[in-house]
């Protein structure tokens, strides 16, 4: 299928959080969202894609001495630098493959020129190409799901890993797609654990659970996302108060991944957190459940055999997996020579990213036959409608029983966004999205997301974005965030 890139259009929207969400050292009170539109042309007729993410401080770039405003700026020149890359690729029809690869480049030496991290580069690159995508699927009709399963997007698999040579997605996904999946609930560094954690001039007030114990009474959790400070005590403190509250509402009956954040500049002291957990007769049952470990080393010594001994010990019992170092394409198979065990799926780091290293987790469990490799559904406070509805259609089509979704705990639903498409969500996705206390929210019943209407034309959302709605980058001010 041949495409040419026509026009492209950037709009960004403000978001406040409903509670602070604190993530290694950042922590997310308010962020501009981001809606990316392109017009691709296929066989003569003009189609429309969208993507969107949020723009986080101090995620995909951690340098200390960058302030968030800088860090915008950063995360939309390298959107503008994949823009360019596919104007130029597609500037007559063109395959996308071919396109994507070369675009993936382009960024890669871009962002390292002006000495920006690699993943900052991958989002760049998904930004550009998850539109597409969206365009490539509504221009044929298709689910993303069918649209992978019948390789749509021309992807050459043995071009960019030479294991998977011969070998296409179809090989190695579920013949269907997931159309429920259990939330991975996350638990931040500052979250409440009990509703007497909650200082009273801190309540949020708007009926939606705001605690932890209070999410796992109504919500039915079953599956929680714990992160970890570098503080041992604290830590250790604030493990035993979830696994007794774990324990009286669900028993024996859940998993844990714990969430290192790249908080370990010093591989021995994340060793000294894992040792003194295994040794505490009361996280024993919270430690059998651990189903992962996920980055607990800084990215820059992560994939450093120097560093790693002890996350290839670890293994051997839970599998460790990278995050925040999954910034290229080799960064898996780098880390799984390495000792790790696994990697995250994140669609900001690029979709055909994400199918590429289920190819491979599919095959280091000898095709399928073992699960000694993992990949995990992780989020970056995604919210409603395309973000969050993208992310989940990727994960559906990889199959994955759960996935970490946070931005309807850290974000009000979709109130940051127009009536009108509160409404059509609604209307398109009443499966996922419910009005909860005069707030169009997903809900979550016993646990999981119903998400069967993702399965729609396109890459999960039928409501396409009102682009009126939104600021240009040069519309846009970072003071409005205030």
């Amino acid at each position: 299928m041949n495409i040419a890139f026509k026009d492209s259009q950037l709009g960004l929207r403000n978001s406040t959080t409903r509670l602070p969400f604190r993530y290694g050292k950042a922590c997310l009170t308010w962020c501009p969202q981001m809606i990316f539109r392109v017009v691709i042309e296929v066989g003569g007729r003009a189609q429309a894609g969208y993507s969107g993410d949020c723009l986080p401080p101090s995620w995909f770039d951690k340098s200390p001495e960058k302030t968030f405003e800088q860090q915008i700026q950063d995360m939309l020149w390298a959107i503008g630098e994949a823009e360019t890359g596919y104007q130029a690729e597609l500037a007559k029809p063109s395959e996308f493959f071919p396109a994507w690869s070369t675009v993936l480049e382009h960024v890669h030496v871009a962002c390292a020129a002006r000495n920006l991290p690699p993943l900052l580069a991958s989002f760049g690159a998904s930004v550009v190409e998850r539109a597409i995508i969206d365009a490539m699927c509504r221009a044929q009709q298709l689910s993303f799901a069918t649209a992978v399963r019948s390789n749509l997007f021309g992807i050459v698999s043995g071009s960019v890993h030479s294991q998977l040579t011969g070998l296409q997605p179809q090989d190695w996904l579920p013949s269907e797609p997931c159309t429920s999946i259990y939330v991975r609930h996350t638990v931040g560094l500052s979250d409440p654990i009990t509703s007497n954690d909650i200082p009273d001039d801190e309540r949020v007030g708007d009926g939606l659970p705001q605690a932890l114990e209070e999410y796992i009474d109504r919500s039915g959790l079953r599956y929680l996302k714990i992160k970890v400070s570098n503080q041992l005590d604290r830590d250790l403190e604030r493990l035993n108060t979830i696994a007794a509250i774990v324990q009286r509402h669900r028993g024996d009956d859940y998993g844990i991944t714990l969430d290192g954040n790249e908080q370990y500049a010093n591989a021995g002291d994340f060793d000294e957190l894992i040792e003194a957990i295994r040794i505490e007769p009361a996280l024993k049952t919270l430690w059998n459940n651990v189903l992962a470990v996920e980055q607990p080393l800084e990215r820059g010594i992560a994939l450093s055999a120097e560093h790693t001994g002890g996350i290839r010990e670890l293994s051997l019992t839970k599998p460790v997996i990278i995050d925040e170092s999954d910034g290229t394409l080799e960064s898996y198979s780098e880390a799984i020579a390495l000792g790790y065990r696994g990697v995250s799926s994140k669609s900001c780091k690029g979709a055909i990213k994400s199918l590429l290293n289920a190819g491979l987790t599919w095959l280091h469990n000898d095709r399928g036959q073992s699960q000694n490799y993992m990949m995990t559904g992780e989020d970056l406070c995604t919210v409603g409608i395309v973000p969050v509805q993208s992310d989940l259609c990727l994960v559906a089509t990889l199959g994955l029983e759960h996935i970490e979704r946070n931005g309807h705990h850290y974000q009000s639903g979709l109130s940051y966004l127009p009536s009108e498409q509160q409404a059509a969500a609604l209307v398109s996705h009443g499966d996922l999205y419910a009005e909860q206390n005069h707030i169009v929210a997903p809900q979550l019943v016993a646990g999981r997301f119903q998400i069967g209407s993702l399965q729609c034309e396109g890459f999960g959302f039928a409501v396409e974005p009102d682009m009126s709605a939104m600021q240009t980058p040069n519309e846009w001010e970072f003071v409005s965030l205030d």
